[in-house]
């Protein structure tokens, strides 16, 4: 474990952090902040600029250098992280993911997978692994790591998730293989031909449809349990998982790797676009369910999936937003349909994913209701009124003494709205605690 230079960390993490440094960003920390101490002075003392959870990181790396490897005087050039699922004794690991490594939390044959993904035979591999990266038992490199873990996974040049809970049968791993060849052609005749436009959209749309023609019928029915292993595995459902990979690079090269476990114990590797797309491929070809829109996106959103549909529609929303004019309380939306251990984290994982330029650094949130109310006075304090008009229930919470209060925050489990909201008066708005809204 290596601990990297000042100028080594700026050197990794700068193009990801530009974002933080910029004037207007800096700015907007100030303005917000400043107007949450109007608001609530307790609640502003629990956040931070982020430039200051930068400025604190201590960044770590598992450093492997093969004997032959050329030592990197410069220091660590560029680095894998690696996104997975913390064990426990209630999830249930797929029998190949043995012997797990003593203080790692992973099973050795995925780690070494994990190594095997150097540039070339000769190069040092440095990876980034939470649980040794940050020190478990400092309260402060913990809240610093949570503040930038969205730079941390931009800044990886490739991010390897570890499916630990899947593992193959022989006639899906065939037809997994068979597909990732069909999927590599594609791309290569699409190249190859020059294709653009409506032209390309057609030979795509006829392509594995043309080649599944080459395999037998047995093989062919393993491809939709095949994809829906792969997208059933529990990563999909934990929040910080949803956040790296929102917040990693999705590119055509170095694209983001599943790893599971093969019907003989070996580790394979599938890209993320693959897996995506395929999936698109088969539920497009199933038929419709005469639904309302609005059945049609509850049973798309179900945060239980079971239909390839929906398991499909819940990878999809891990990728990277790119809708520029999401409303910050939309991030908050995404980040409450997965799950987390640590209840705090979710404030954490919404800041980051909503680029708003502060870190969380109060006390360990216990309650969902509790991460609500203090985001949502959070985007108050930034002039945005959306959380006061979000479609849900009213927060219920339970003070020392026993007594229920009703707040003014909603659970916006039934919508928000798809623009901002600005605050004409933003003055009107005095004081905001948990249970109410003071106003002039």
């Amino acid at each position: 474990l290596v601990r990297l230079s000042g100028a080594n960390k700026n050197a990794l993490l700068s193009e990801a952090a530009q974002a933080v440094y910029r004037d207007e960003s800096q700015a907007r920390a100030t303005t917000i902040l400043s107007r949450l101490r109007d608001l609530n002075p307790e609640l502003a003392q629990q956040f931070h600029p982020k430039r200051d959870a930068f400025s604190n990181l201590n960044l770590r790396m598992i450093s492997f250098q093969p004997p032959k490897s050329r030592p990197y005087n410069d220091g660590v050039p560029s680095f894998i992280a690696v996104s997975y699922c913390w064990h426990s004794d209630q999830w249930p690991l797929a029998p190949a993911a043995t012997p797990i490594l003593v203080g790692w939390d992973i099973s050795e044959p995925m780690m070494n997978a994990v190594l095997e993904l150097r540039e070339t035979a000769d190069e040092g591999v440095h990876v980034w692994l939470d649980k040794l990266c940050i020190n478990q038992s400092d309260h402060a490199d913990i809240t610093a790591h949570l503040g930038v873990m969205d730079t941390i996974y931009r800044s990886a040049r490739r991010v390897a998730i570890l499916l630990e809970d899947v593992q193959l049968k022989k006639d899906e791993e065939a037809v997994g293989l068979a597909f990732v060849g069909f999927y590599q052609d594609l791309i290569q005749d699409v190249m190859d031909l020059g294709l653009e436009g409506e032209e390309k959209r057609h030979f795509v749309s006829q392509y594995f449809p043309r080649r599944s023609q080459e395999l037998d019928a047995g093989t062919l029915a393993a491809v939709k349990p095949f994809v829906m292993k792969l997208l059933g595995a529990r990563w999909y459902s934990r929040a910080w998982c949803a956040h790296e990979s929102r917040m990693m690079k999705h590119q055509k090269v170095n694209n983001p790797l599943l790893l599971c476990f093969g019907s003989d114990g070996r580790v394979l590797s599938f890209e993320f676009r693959f897996i995506h797309y395929l999936g698109y491929y088969l539920q497009s070809t199933e038929p419709l369910d005469p639904l309302s829109s609005s059945q049609f996106q509850g049973r798309l959103n179900n945060p239980n999936p079971t239909s390839l549909r929906q398991l499909w529609w819940r990878a999809n929303r891990l990728l990277p937003d790119t809708n520029l004019d999401a409303t910050t309380m939309q991030h908050l939306v995404n980040v409450l349909s997965t799950n987390c251990f640590k209840k705090g984290d979710l404030m954490s994982i919404a800041l980051n994913t909503a680029s708003i330029p502060l870190y969380y650094a109060g006390e360990d949130i216990q309650s969902v209701e509790e991460v609500i109310w203090k985001f949502s006075t959070l985007v108050l304090a930034a002039g945005d009124l959306s959380p006061l008009v979000a479609v849900g229930e009213k927060l219920r919470f339970t003070t020392n003494s026993g007594r229920d209060i009703i707040s003014w925050a909603i659970k916006p489990d039934r919508g928000v709205l798809d623009n901002e909201v600005a605050n004409p008066l933003p003055e009107s708005i005095t004081a905001i605690t948990r249970e109410y809204i003071e106003l002039d």
